[in-house]
């Protein structure tokens, strides 16, 4: 994913049910900072015209990683195309020598927890996530 993918990638997500953003966090500067600290944890799928109908950021302080933002197309759904972009985030964190990745589903988002079980990602009961607005 380059910075000039960010109208469409904007526009997938506003497109995907369960997805949620923030302006202070998915703002075009804020990807921006992200991709330049991320360049190569973040990537697009296109269709044959070069329409992007899947994208994944994802990101890593040297440490740990995660993945933030999972979007494919609601109708190009069911033919593998979140699966690959997941493949390649973990590819790309392993050949950076991370050892593991999270993510966060809301609880309610069936369809996304759904998905990100079948990727092998378990849920871990022993932590609370916590968050402080600056």
């Amino acid at each position: 994913m380059i910075i000039s993918d960010y109208p469409q990638v904007y526009a997938l997500w506003s497109r995907c049910a369960g997805f949620s953003m923030k302006d202070a966090d998915d703002c075009e500067a804020a990807i921006r900072r992200f991709l330049e600290r991320n360049p190569d944890t973040c990537f697009v799928a296109e269709d044959s015209t070069g329409e992007i109908i899947g994208a994944i950021l994802s990101g890593h302080d040297g440490r740990r990683s995660r993945i933030y933002h999972t979007a494919v197309n609601p109708d190009a759904r069911g033919m593998g195309i979140g699966s690959l972009l997941v493949g390649h985030v973990i590819e790309a964190l392993r050949t950076l020598g991370l050892p593991k990745v999270a993510v966060g589903v809301y609880a309610d988002n069936e369809a996304g927890n759904e998905f990100w079980e079948r990727q092998g990602f378990q849920v871990r009961d022993d932590l609370v996530y916590r968050e402080l607005p600056l």
